[in-house]
């Protein structure tokens, strides 16, 4: 193996610290206030200095004696701007490269959802992952009608609601994530406790119908069908677009609501909400599953957040369960 040839006289690179005590000398003025900044001893810098003009054969500051302030020679001058140079380059590189470390220990994740996901469920959730972990940062971006924006907006993961079968069914890798149940709702203020069982409530209050395709069981007249009632009242329905609009008409008591479990349960859970003949409750059509975008590297915080989510989509479940009074009934 070649011996590495022996660096020349010429070539030799004096010691760093060296360099930054003849540099902090050159700034401040006196050995004493260079050997604070550098957290030192005078007499190191002053051994520092020595060896310094020693090595490159060259007085470099004029100090001691009759001079009150440490003074650069013409020799000094010409290698101070150098080595102020070269130290602002090494902090600058040390810098970015903190910076870069840094960046490489957080991560981000970029979620795509439907409005509704993301207001009534995602959103509180969202919050207590990002505390968990506060090294991954999420970006939540919204789409609608199954389109989320996979390239420009960079999407790691899309929360999308689909049907069992059909063009908008599941595709092949996709994770299922929550089921729904439907169910009637109102304010609490809207329809007493001693009436809340019975479906002849249901007309008597304005119905509130949410904008939604191919869902009988969000349809006023498959209820009305189920009950043997009437299927029309004497005042329109507003008609609402989105689970969130709806919700929210419903919390104000504008009228009742046909609520999809799990995105009305935080409503139920607090009361803003109460449900109208739960034992009536209905499977729904509908479904959300988790995908992931087609040949994109899977981050490494993926699987965390992923993990996280389907533990809180099993403990949705579970609050579902207990805010049910009798057990659920297929359409």
């Amino acid at each position: 193996m070649p011996k590495t040839p022996p660096v020349s006289a010429a070539q030799h690179m004096p010691p760093l610290a060296a360099l930054r005590a003849f540099e902090a000398v050159a700034r401040l003025g006196s050995l004493s206030s260079a050997a604070a900044e550098l957290h030192v001893t005078k007499s190191a810098v002053s051994h520092q200095l020595r060896g310094l003009e020693a090595d490159l054969g060259v007085i470099l500051l004029h100090r001691g004696g009759t001079v009150r302030r440490a003074q650069v020679t013409e020799a000094g001058a010409d290698l101070l701007a150098s080595v102020r140079q070269a130290l602002t380059l090494l902090a600058t590189a040390c810098r970015n490269t903190r910076a870069a470390a840094a960046g490489r220990g957080r991560q981000t994740l970029n979620l795509s959802v439907n409005p509704s996901l993301a207001a009534l469920w995602l959103a509180p959730r969202i919050g207590r992952f990002i505390a968990l972990h506060p090294g991954i940062d999420v970006q939540v971006f919204l789409h609608a009608n199954l389109d989320p924006a996979w390239q420009t907006q960079d999407i790691d993961l899309a929360f999308l609601h689909v049907r069992d079968s059909g063009p908008r069914g599941p595709a092949p890798g996709d994770l299922p994530f929550l089921g729904e149940t439907v169910v009637p709702v109102c304010s609490p203020e809207l329809v007493p406790p001693s009436r809340r069982a019975d479906p002849a409530v249901l007309l008597e209050h304005r119905w509130l119908a949410e904008r939604h395709i191919d869902s009988p069981e969000t349809d006023w007249r498959t209820w009305c069908a189920r009950f043997d009632l009437p299927d029309h009242q004497a005042h329109e329905p507003v008609v609402l677009s989105g689970m969130s609009t709806l919700v929210a008409a419903a919390v104000a008591g504008v009228g009742i609501a046909l609520g999809r479990s799990p995105l009305i349960d935080e409503e139920l859970a607090s009361g803003r909400l109460v449900p109208l003949v739960p034992q009536a409750r209905m499977a729904g059509s509908w479904g959300y599953v988790m995908r992931q975008q087609d040949h994109r590297p899977v981050s490494a915080a993926l699987p965390t957040l992923v993990e996280f989510l389907a533990e809180e989509g099993r403990s949705s479940l579970e609050l579902r369960a207990r805010l049910r009074s009798a057990p659920d009934a297929d359409t």
